[in-house]
Order: structure tokens, then sequence, then C-alpha cells
């Protein structure tokens, strides 16, 4: 049984695929044309997928009261300000510690599987997939991304030769995938994974990223949120409005001041808002994925 999610996801890939026939060139020819495209999906449900938190805190009972609920907000805020003003100091360091904690976010959060040795199997499938497709077939985009975040050219060239050898791990992983999921007859697993593989093998970085990032994994961490949760849909939507808003609000402001500023700094204002915007997720990994339910 093929799952809605995995549908849409095989769906919006196959959209993104006529569109890059047709369009490829004026699409990938400018980053801001990219992030247009997916103005929308990055704030629903892109932002949307972490308005949660308080809610997934409380379900975790660490939000029992109001003063819990005091003392969670401040750590949570308190995570990406001590990351961000790391990351100033040691970029090379904390870019590390924030792929490690997103790799195993997304394979953690976005698996299928539910055995044991079949977990840790899919986990690392997925992070691979994110991470070593990119930087092994595009790997002059990726490492453009990466030194936009200060990181180091000589870290980059390292990073590529990890990955250069990582990526050839997705063989045996892929292998056992697929057969468990053949012997098992789970074939919307397996789809899930080969339209997975298909994003990032296909698409250039920044646009595989985002069409799996707004159409797979947030899509997926909603659902799974709405299960654990109890909510219905329209619930589900209502809750996730306000900090949506709040986050998409301070995003318009930040663009407003993006226009006025002097163009001597624009490149160092672009740099410091996305870097925080990578910070504040640091947060959310560390909530979803490495707190137990109580």
């Amino acid at each position: 049984m093929i799952s809605n999610d995995t549908k849409f996801f095989l769906l919006i890939n196959l959209f993104f695929f006529i569109l890059i026939l047709f369009f490829g060139e004026k699409i990938y020819s400018n980053i801001l044309n990219q992030l247009y495209i997916f103005f929308i999906p990055i704030i629903w449900p892109g932002i949307a997928h972490g308005s949660l938190d308080i809610l997934t805190a409380t379900r975790k009972k660490l939000i029992m009261d109001s003063f819990t609920k005091f003392f969670f907000l401040i750590l949570y805020l308190m995570i990406p300000l001590v990351f961000f003003f790391t990351w100033q100091i040691y970029p090379n360091y904390v870019f590390t510690v924030f792929l490690i904690l997103s790799l195993m976010h997304f394979g953690i959060s976005d698996k299928l599987k539910s055995k044991n040795i079949m977990v840790a199997n899919e986990i690392l499938l997925r992070s691979f997939i994110i991470i070593s497709l990119p930087l092994v077939l595009h790997n002059e985009q990726t490492l453009k991304i990466f030194y936009f975040l200060n990181i180091s050219e000589d870290y980059g060239f390292f990073l590529t030769e990890i990955f250069q050898y990582v990526v050839y791990s997705l063989i045996p992983l892929l292998i056992l995938y697929t057969t468990n999921s053949l012997i098992k007859k789970e074939y919307g697993h397996l789809i899930d994974i080969i339209t997975l593989l298909f994003c990032f093998f296909y698409f250039e970085p920044l646009l595989s990223f985002l069409i799996y990032f707004c159409f797979l994994h947030s899509v997926r961490h909603l659902v799974n949120e709405k299960k654990l949760l109890k909510l219905t849909n329209k619930k589900l939507l209502l809750k996730t409005i306000p900090m949506t808003l709040i986050v998409s609000s301070l995003l318009v402001f930040l663009i407003f001041i993006y226009f006025y500023i002097p163009n001597s700094i624009k490149t160092l204002f672009i740099y410091n808002v996305i870097i925080g915007l990578f910070c504040l997720t640091i947060s959310h990994v560390l909530l979803i994925n490495f707190i137990k339910d109580k």
C-alpha cells in the first residue's frame, strides 16, 4: 500500500520534472527564481511543520504548567542563539554538528520501517541520499552553498572526498532495503525511496532539497504529529497558524529590511538570516528525535 504522503511526493517530483524540461534554464539561472516558486510551500507546510513543537513538548510531558512552558520556551530559543554565535567563530565545526543532527533528523523522522535492523538501514540510506548525491553529482553547486555558509574551501574539499566514498555505501543499503521491501510486499516503501533517489539525483541541490523538505519531510511530520496529537485536519491547520504567522511575519519584515540596507552589507545580512534560520531548527530536531515520549 502506498501512503498518501508518498503519492504526493511522487506527483510533485513528476510536476517539477516536467517544469524543468520546459523552464529548467530559467529556473536554474537564478536562486531567487527557485525561492519564489517555493515561497508559499516554505511557509506551509515548511515552517508550519515545526509550529506544533509546543504541543509536542506537552505530549512528551516537558510542559506541564505555565512555569515549565516558560522554561521550555527560554531553552528552545537559547539553543539556537548559542549555535548562531558559535557558528560565527567556528563555522566548520558547528556546520558539521548541524549537518549530522539534520541528517539524523531527516532519516529518523521520515523512516517507514519498524524492525530494528531495517530501521537503522533506512535511516542511513535516507541520510546518505540527501547529502552524498548532491555533493558527488552536483558538487560545484553544493559547495557554493556550503561556502556561502562560511565553510572553508579546504573543508569543502574534505567533505567531497569523504562523501565520494560514502556514496558507494548506498548500493548495499539500497539492495538490503529493496530486498526487504519486496519480501514484505511493502511496495509503497520502495516507491518512496526510489522517488527520493530520483529527487536528489535529477534536480540541482537547492531545488531537490526544497522539493524534499516542503513536500515530503514537512508533510510527513505533520501527518505523524496529527496522529500522535489526535488532531482532526481542521484542528491541525488551526494549531499551526499562530506560530506560522509569527515566523512568516518575521521573514516578511526581514525581506522588507533587505531592500533598505546598504548594498555593501546585503550579502552579510542574508548570510546571518539563513544561519539564524538553520540554527532555529536545532531545537526542533532535539525535541523531535532526541527526547523520548513519556
